[in-house]
């Protein structure tokens, strides 16, 4: 038998930790399973790894910081550019871009990509995931204010109550058809179409930033290069109504008025002077060139009245007028309204209305005789009829209103001598003249010492600029119209030169010696740059084509008040067709407050010694309306319409006191703005805005009247702002204190 051995198996021996030798896994040959398929000896990268990798990029630190130094220099030049000509130009450049927008979506996702990156979440996470939590609600507040919010301005006389607020950076051109069959010619809101026009906050020839004056204009080459990026209407515009076009021409963001050179012409008269001395002997004196100077004055008006020329007379007495036409359609009825020879008229003249491509010819006394019980007066094709007419036998001027059923459409005033001062039914497209047959006039013996018995005997030269920048004219030698035409234009280098009724004793040669078209009457219209704090005068240049007559014009924006104040000259504009017309106006998109804002007072204080003002507030009350939605009125003088709200009366609005109030599920903050006035009886706008009657909540009329211009703005990001804002907050200072607590 064999002696026993102590450790029958080798594999069981155990020994000490410290003999066990240190073998890596790289040096253990693994053991070949023939049975299993042979492995590539490439590193293999796992499924769920490829998925993660886009993840783990768009979460990176790099991409966030490649981010963030892309926008904080935008940021900075955006504080910059704002200061320097204000927030419409610094949101249309850069912070309501598309590639701006995009800029902050990719931070949103960078941070999100970084949350996801940390799952699953552990409890020392939660600093972290607070504050990136912060961002990701504070860029959620941003955008829900850029596409949500409202910015509006709402402008009030004293004792008036407005319940609607105009929004400075959207506006439309509203395209009115007018028809003078119906009642409709009145205005039918019902029937307006709204046109959306975004023509940016530049001129149209600042896009092109060579034309910039390197000394006025800061930041020139990176604003030029990011203004193109931005969206603007130009070109047709889109409209659903049928044979209307319409096109923009130009725009400008800030312009203004200059008086222009007055029209210098040398003229000689053929004719010779006629003279008689004491002796009754007559002598003939020869013509020489006579230097003719018409200028057009701009006038300041309100109402109807407007002068639109300028007239002079020669030496030898002829009269020579000048005048600016509104449209195309006053040159079209300047050439042909020409009074009728064949026509027996009495001894006050004619009018000749002019109306769609045909004249109509009215016999003056007939019309005092026929309409002097206050009846009207109609004329066969016309939609027309005459009302209200006044005649002055001293002037003579007839006035009269035009009407169609119970609608007043327009007003005209015609001089015979004095054509320039003519007021025209442009909203009806109605134009007349007023003729005076000379020898008819003389035998009436109420006009037998009237002082135009000796002009009449004279020629008269009317001279017309067309929106086309053309001259036109026509000759008159006091019994008929002689010739008429469209002054030649001028060489380059030479001057236009031209004959009047030739080969008769009234020629006339005509030299035109200075002239420089009108872009309203007695001025041009100049753009001026863009700047912070400016009061803009935006303008654009539309042309208007209606039934295939085309006419260009300016057109200034409305005022921002919710006053029904009257348009002026440049505000408003009729294009008429053969079957339709057409009204244009340029308005400001608005916003439905929910509530009505009366505004009771307006003060304002001065600097000691000086007229500047140093403090201006609107005591305000924030009003119910009563009436239905449907008859809600957008304005009201009349605070019985009105039930002011327990909590918004006298609330007091001054220049670093906004107040808050809510009105159609929204919250708005209303700041104070800016004012108007104030206005004085000695002012036209005095009586638009203020009746006359004594207030409420006074004792005595006012001899004085403000406008007020408060700001609204309404927020809903508001909220998600502060939010964001605290939880970055917390989520950093919670981030270091655990820094804090670990050292």
């Amino acid at each position: 038998m064999s002696k026993r051995r102590k450790y029958q198996d080798v594999s069981e021996l155990v020994l000490p930790e410290a003999v066990i030798p240190n073998y890596s896994r790289k040096n253990i040959p693994a053991k070949s399973d023939p049975k299993s398929p042979q492995k590539n000896s490439t590193r293999q990268l796992n499924v769920p790894s490829i998925l993660m990798l886009p993840l783990r990029i768009l979460g990176s630190i790099a991409v966030g910081i490649m981010i963030m130094v892309i926008v904080l220099p935008l940021l900075a030049w955006g504080t910059f550019i704002e200061s320097e000509y204000g927030t419409t130009v610094s949101r249309f450049t850069l912070y309501s871009s598309p590639w701006f927008v995009l800029l902050w979506a990719g931070l949103g996702l960078n941070i999100f990509c970084a949350l996801l990156n940390r799952f699953p979440w552990k409890y020392s996470h939660l600093p972290f995931i607070t504050a990136h939590c912060g961002l990701l609600v504070l860029l959620a507040g941003c955008y829900l204010t850029w596409n949500g919010g409202e910015i509006a301005q709402i402008t009030l006389p004293e004792g008036t109550v407005g319940t609607k607020a105009m929004k400075p950076d959207r506006q439309h051109f509203t395209i009115q058809p007018l028809s003078p069959i119906s009642s409709q010619y009145s205005s039918a809101k019902r029937d307006s179409l709204k046109i959306p026009f975004k023509p940016g906050p530049f001129s149209w020839s600042d896009y092109d930033y060579s034309n910039w004056n390197q000394q006025n204009r800061k930041y020139r080459t990176s604003l030029g290069f990011a203004m193109q990026w931005g969206r603007r209407d130009k070109g047709e515009l889109q409209t659903s109504l049928k044979d209307v076009k319409i096109e923009v021409l130009n725009y400008l963001a800030s312009s203004a008025t200059e008086p222009v050179p007055p029209l210098e012409l040398s003229i000689l008269w053929k004719k010779n002077i006629q003279t008689t001395n004491d002796f009754g002997e007559v002598k003939e004196i020869p013509r020489n060139w006579e230097r003719i100077r018409l200028e057009i004055k701009p006038q300041e008006y309100f109402g109807r009245m407007e002068i639109r020329g300028a007239q002079t007379e020669t030496i030898g007495g002829e009269r020579i007028n000048y005048r600016t036409a509104i449209s195309m359609q006053e040159v079209e009825a300047f050439q042909k309204s020409l009074p009728d020879q064949n026509t027996n008229t009495g001894s006050r003249g004619q009018v000749v209305l002019y109306y769609n491509g045909k004249n109509y010819y009215i016999d003056v006394d007939r019309l005092l005789r026929e309409t002097e019980n206050n009846q009207r007066f109609r004329l066969d094709g016309m939609p027309f009829e005459l009302d209200k007419i006044q005649f002055n036998p001293r002037g003579p001027i007839i006035a009269f209103t035009l009407v169609t059923g119970n609608s007043e459409i327009d007003r005209m005033t015609l001089f015979p001598d004095n054509p320039e001062m003519n007021v025209q039914a442009q909203r009806a497209g109605v134009f007349g003249f007023y003729w005076l047959n000379l020898e008819k006039f003389a035998q009436n013996p109420d006009y037998a010492d009237h002082p135009i018995l000796q002009r009449l005997i004279l020629p008269r030269l009317d001279i017309l600029q067309g929106t086309d920048k053309k001259l036109y004219y026509r000759f008159w030698d006091g019994q008929n119209m002689i010739t008429q035409g469209i002054v030649p234009d001028r060489i380059t280098g030479k001057k236009s030169q031209f004959t009047v009724a030739p080969h008769t004793s009234n020629e006339v040669e005509i030299v035109v010696e200075r002239f420089v078209s009108q872009d309203l009457p007695g001025v041009r219209i100049i753009a001026l740059p863009v700047g912070k704090g400016q009061e803009a005068v935006q303008r654009v240049q539309l042309r208007v084509t209606v039934d295939g007559k085309e006419d260009t014009f300016w057109l200034r924006a409305v005022e921002k008040s919710v006053a029904p104040l009257p348009p002026e000259r440049d505000q408003i504009r009729y294009v008429h067709g053969k079957s339709q017309s057409v009204q244009i106006q340029w308005n400001y998109d608005t916003i439905e407050l929910g509530f009505g804002i009366f505004l009771k007072k307006f003060e304002m204080r001065t600097e000691p010694g000086t007229r500047m003002s140093s403090h201006y507030s609107s005591l305000v009350d924030f009003v119910e309306i009563k009436n239905s939605s449907e008859n809600q009125p957008d304005f009201s003088r009349s605070p019985n319409n009105f039930r002011t709200y327990e909590n918004g009366r006298d609330i007091l609005i001054s220049m670093n006191n906004p107040s808050i109030f809510k009105g159609n599920g929204r919250s708005y903050r209303i700041y104070q703005s800016s004012y108007a006035g104030p206005y004085h009886p000695d002012n036209p706008w005095f009586y638009e805005l203020y009746d006359g009657n004594i207030f409420s909540w006074e004792k005595i009329p006012r001899e004085s009247l403000y406008m007020s211009t408060l700001s609204i703005n309404a927020d809903p990001g508001r909220g998600l702002k502060y939010l964001g804002c605290f939880l970055i907050v917390l989520g950093t200072a919670w981030f270091l204190y655990r820094k804090k607590e670990k050292n």
